[in-house]
This record gives C-alpha cells, sequence and structure tokens, in this order.
C-alpha cells in the first residue's frame, strides 16, 4: 500500500473537531493497539458523522465471556508531533447496547477509507486485520500517494504493483500523488507509462506530480489535459531541470472541471498555456512559478471564479500581463526575482488600473515592481478593500517610504534597501507590520492599533548607539514586538559607548519584546568581547531568546557563552547592568520538553556550543 500523509496541523499542538476530547494517551507505532488487545467483532460508530472531520468517537463491542455485550469507546485523532502518530482515548459504557442509531462500519466504506487514509501507513495496514470489509478497503483506498527514488521510501517496483493492479481491476482512483527522483531513462519511462492511462481515468479528480530529473529526459504526456472530473492539476520540477509539459502547442483540453492549476519550473509553450487559460473557466486558483521565462504576453481573462493568482518571473523578461474580467479576485501575488535583473533595464513599474485586477482584491504581493511613492497611488483608490499587502522593495529609488492606505490591516516590507531611511504609514486599521532589511529607518505609524511588529535586519554597517535609541523607540509603536537580527562582522567592528547611550536613552527598557532571534556570520567571538549585548539590554528585556551558532564557525553561540560568564560564572562586567535585573533564566533544547532552569549541570553545554544544540531561553525578569 503506498505511503498516505496525514493532514497538515501544527506540529505543537493537536487538532480536535466536533466534539471535545475525552482523557487520552498517545499510541506509537511500537506500542500495541487497544484494538488489537481486545478485537471486537462489531464496529460501530457515532451518527453523525463528519466525514471530513479530523477526529472522531468509535464504538467498539466484543462479547464478553458470560454472554454479555462489552461496549468500548474509542477517541481516534490524527496529529503530528515531529512525526505522525495517533491519539486514542478509551472508556468503557457497561450496561450499553448498541442502538438503532449506531451503523456498522462495515456497511460504510468510505469511512473505513476515510480513516485509513488519516492514519500513518503502518497503522493503516493494521486495520486490515479487524475484518474482511477491512481488508478491503485497505486494498481498494481511491488516494494513491508514492514517494519512489534513491532518496525517498519505495521502490519503481512496488508503485508498478500497486497500479497495475488499480488498473487491471479498474479501482477508483481520487487522488494521485507521485513524487519521484528521475534517475535513469528507465524510471522517465515507467512515470511516462503510467500517468497516460491515469489521468484518463474518469475518476480522477487529483492530479499531483513532484520530479527531480538527474538528466534523464522526462515529458508529461498530453492526456493529463484530458480529465474531464480533473479539478488539480500540481506539477512541481527542480531549478536544475524543468519539468516538459505537452508536446503539441495546441492540446485538446478536456479537464474543463479544473479549479486549481500549479505549475513550479515547468516548461511549457506560451500557446498551451493561454489554451489551457482560456478552456478552462471554473479556475479558481492559479500558482506559475518560474514557469513562464521568455513568454510575451500571459493572458488571464473571463474567469469569475478565479480567486488567486500568483505569477513569478525573472526580471529579464519583458512578460506582460492581460488580466481582465476576474471579478472575484482576492489574493494577487506578481514577484520578479530580481537576482537576473538588468540594471540598464529596469523593470517596468507595476500599473494595477492597466491589467484590471478588479476591486475585490484583499491580499496584494508585490516583488521587484515597486520603485517609488507614485506606484504606491495604486492603493489609495483601487484596492478599497485590501486586508494584506507585502512590498519587496528591491528596486525602490527613493529615500522614503510614504504609504496611505485605511483598510489595510497587515503590512509587510521587506527587503528594505539601506537608502531607506524614513517609512511613514497612514493606515488607522494597522494590526502587524513585518519590516526587514539592511537598516532599521525612522518609522512613523499615526493613529494606527498596531498588536504585533517583527523586525527582521541582516546588518552590515558599523552600529552605533544612534542605532539603539531609534530601535528604542521603534519598540514604543505596538504593543508585542519580535526582533531577528543577522550580523555580518566582516565589516569594521561594532562601535557602542555605552555611557553615552545611557545619557541619552530617555525611556527605560521595553518589557514588550517578546522575542530576540538572532545569528552571526564571520564572527570568531565579536559579540562576546564587545558590548553589543549590554547595549540591547539596556533598550528591551526580551522574554525569549533563541540564539544560533556562527553561520561560518559552527562552535560559535555567543549568547551560551553569555550566560555562563554573566549568570552561572557571575563573572559581572563593570559596564554591565543588565545581569542586576535578571531574576532567573530557564532553558530547553526540544521545544516539545518542558522549560528547565539553568543551573550548573548546563555548564559543559554553554562552554562547548556543540554546533547541534540549539537551545532556547526564557528570561524573567525583576
Amino acid at each position: 500500500m503506498c505511503h498516505h500523509h496525514p493532514p497538515q496541523t501544527n506540529p505543537t499542538q493537536t487538532t480536535f473537531f466536533s466534539l471535545p476530547s475525552p482523557p487520552s494517551l498517545f499510541l506509537y507505532p511500537n506500542k500495541t493497539s487497544p484494538l488489537q488487545r481486545h478485537p471486537p467483532t462489531t464496529y460501530f460508530y457515532q451518527t453523525p458523522l463528519p466525514l471530513k472531520s479530523k477526529s472522531f468517537w468509535l464504538n467498539t463491542s466484543r462479547s464478553g465471556g458470560d454472554g454479555g455485550l462489552m461496549l468500548y469507546k474509542w477517541w481516534w485523532s490524527v496529529t503530528d508531533c515531529g512525526g505522525p502518530m495517533v491519539v486514542y482515548g478509551s472508556r468503557k459504557l457497561s450496561g450499553m447496547k448498541s442502538s438503532a442509531s449506531a451503523r456498522e462500519v462495515e456497511d460504510v466504506p468510505e469511512l473505513m477509507q476515510r480513516i485509513q487514509s488519516w492514519l500513518p501507513v503502518k497503522e493503516a495496514a493494521r486495520t486490515s486485520v479487524l475484518s474482511k470489509s477491512w481488508l478491503y478497503a485497505w486494498s481498494t483506498i481511491p488516494i494513491l500517494i508514492f514517494s519512489v527514488g534513491r532518496e525517498r521510501c519505495m521502490k519503481l517496483a512496488y508503485m508498478d504493483r500497486v497500479l497495475y493492479r488499480y488498473l487491471r481491476d479498474n479501482i477508483p482512483i481520487e487522488r494521485f500523488d507521485l513524487m519521484m527522483d528521475v534517475e535513469n531513462q528507465e524510471s522517465a519511462s515507467h512515470a511516462e507509462k503510467w500517468i497516460g492511462p491515469l489521468a484518463t481515468k474518469t475518476c480522477l479528480k487529483e492530479f499531483s506530480l513532484s520530479i527531480t530529473l538527474n538528466g534523464a529526459s522526462f515529458t508529461l504526456p498530453d492526456e493529463i489535459l484530458s480529465g474531464e472530473n480533473l479539478t488539480k492539476i500540481r506539477v512541481s520540477g527542480t531549478h536544475g531541470g524543468r519539468v516538459p509539459m505537452t508536446t503539441s502547442q495546441h492540446p485538446v483540453i478536456k479537464c474543463v472541471s479544473l479549479r486549481e492549476l500549479h505549475l513550479d519550473c515547468v516548461c511549457i509553450s506560451e500557446e498551451a498555456l493561454n489554451h489551457i487559460l482560456s478552456s478552462c473557466s471554473l479556475l479558481v486558483k492559479i500558482v506559475l512559478l518560474n514557469s513562464c521565462n521568455g513568454f510575451n504576453t500571459i493572458k488571464v481573462k473571463n474567469l469569475p471564479r478565479l480567486y488567486e493568482l500568483r505569477i513569478n518571473l525573472n526580471a529579464v523578461d519583458s512578460t506582460a500581463l492581460e488580466i481582465s474580467d476576474v471579478p472575484n479576485l482576492g489574493l494577487f501575488s506578481y514577484e520578479l526575482d530580481v537576482r537576473f535583473w538588468l540594471h540598464d533595464h529596469p523593470p517596468p513599474p507595476f500599473n494595477a488600473s492597466s491589467i484590471s485586477l478588479g476591486r475585490s482584491v484583499t491580499h496584494l504581493t508585490l516583488a521587484g515592481v515597486i520603485t517609488d511613492n507614485a506606484c504606491l497611488d495604486i492603493f489609495k483608490s483601487q484596492f478599497p478593500f485590501l486586508q494584506s499587502l507585502t512590498l519587496y522593495l528591491t528596486s525602490w529609488m527613493l529615500g522614503s517610504f510614504h504609504l496611505t492606505c485605511p483598510s489595510i490591516k497587515i503590512l509587510f516590507l521587506l527587503s528594505c534597501p539601506a537608502m531607506v531611511i524614513d517609512v511613514q504609514v497612514y493606515a488607522p486599521k494597522l494590526l502587524y507590520v513585518h519590516l526587514s532589511g539592511c537598516i532599521l529607518p525612522s518609522l512613523l505609524f499615526p493613529l494606527s492599533s498596531l498588536q504585533h511588529f517583527k523586525v527582521s535586519l541582516m546588518l552590515q554597517l558599523p552600529v552605533d548607539a544612534d542605532f539603539f535609541l531609534m530601535m528604542r523607540e521603534a519598540f514604543e509603536l505596538s504593543r508585542l514586538c519580535y526582533l531577528h537580527i543577522l550580523t555580518d562582522n566582516s565589516n569594521p567592528p561594532l562601535d557602542i559607548d555605552i555611557d553615552d547611550l545611557r545619557t541619552r536613552l530617555l525611556l527605560p527598557p521595553a518589557t514588550n519584546m517578546q522575542e530576540l532571534w538572532f545569528e552571526t556570520e564571520q564572527d570568531e567571538g565579536l559579540w562576546e568581547r564587545s558590548p553589543f549585548f549590554d547595549a540591547f539590554f539596556e533598550i528591551c528585556h526580551p522574554k525569549q531568546v533563541f540564539p544560533q551558532p556562527d553561520v561560518s564557525f559552527k562552535q560559535n553561540n555567543h549568547f551560551c557563552r553569555l550566560m555562563l560568564r554573566e549568570v552561572l560564572e557571575k563573572k559581572n562586567t563593570r559596564t554591565a547592568y543588565w545581569p542586576h535585573y535578571l531574576k532567573h533564566v530557564q532553558i530547553r533544547w526540544d521545544p516539545h520538553k518542558k522549560w528547565k532552569a539553568l543551573t550548573n549541570s548546563h555548564r559543559s553545554l554553554l562552554d562547548e556550543s556543540t554546533p547541534d544544540f540549539y537551545p532556547e531561553f526564557k528570561l524573567k525578569w525583576r
């Protein structure tokens, strides 16, 4: 049986739907299932049961030694805590009998297949011993997920056997996912041989191919566009070898039910792509990543249901966009890869009115096409319902950035160049801001109700007291702040006058700093010997710190050594006041573990700064 992936969930939480969870326990695959310890004779489930839920009750019954009926109630759920596992909770119910509202699972193969598709492959296979009905369901699951190749978990021969049986017995296949490393021409031929017959099955609804080409030639057969009930096509290649799609300029398009088209590193002709987009009027989502290079025009027209459109191009291409009659477009992302930008031929500025995005856009992402404040005027009238705006300012030409948008709630200003020294945003509903770049500009957010402010900086310039004073003022803009710093210390050393900083500092240390994440590059101990941390803790007292080893010198984790020297050994310097305000420190090296007090037992870990040791610190200040 092919591998089944559970639904994507937060790796630190178990997601429950519909019903509250009883006391439960984690069952790992190497332990014995309660259902295996007590093989039941009849299986029931509570009605009504939403088949799309991720957790459910399963009532089981078995005959007791005295002939009575013993009923058990199990809570099943799928979670992901660093690896798939199943949650079982049990409660014995005495004196109960099966009700007429309960239906036997043997009569509902769709439910059994749904359960098996949620479980990890080993646990799903174990359900086949429960009864003939479970065995039949196990062998006819309509969802096939293969991961084939030298570095993957399956062999090509296994996929051949499974697909041969499904096609021979005409077993329905609703979803087909193939992740494959094409190592030679033989494996490429195998993939091409199976994709054609699968794509023509009328029951196929979702097709996904993620392929890595290692020198072999591979072309996706034209039959992939023949599925009359196909609703999703997803093809992904690699930057080193793009996947050719379709062999003809004007393929026959029969997938008129297509809702989602996702092409990543795919080689397709301009005529074929525009033919697909014009034929599939039910499209809701279109993603074109590194698949339209060299095109003259991308035409997206007459798609009344289209909600999401993402396009990524090389900046060297002068591809034009023709977008019209997309009244329900809510998410639009247009990115130019500036790594290929020719400075003597900059890309043209983005013009929303010329491509008629419509007034329903709520999420907008633009990269490499915003150059000055004139480009920002489009937000004043074109998008009255805009809620989220992401701008990569890699092509920005001015020293100031001024934006007015009454409806916006989320703002990302990324890759800000050093020339940007003044940022002013007039957005009264603004709640979240993420700013990244190589310098911290002066910031002004009048009338905003900012709740979260995140700053990501890659410092390449000397840092002085003015930098810390400006940062302290920025912490006043929001209720919660987050800071991510990467320093490249191949440049001149940090130049910080702590006494001058204390004299000019008018505010106490900020207590709203939730997380500090930092990393150094090419630093053999500069931070440890410099007053950087002394200055930083003068302006804020972070609650959690996530230090990373140096990028070039993995043996250096300067914050670990700082905790060893200043907290454990108490070798306080004359200029460092912050250790006196530190009440206690907790540490953990696994996000799933509990916090522990920093004690001498951690001395060796802090001193050796093991590259594989990624600690987290929780700081409690007085």
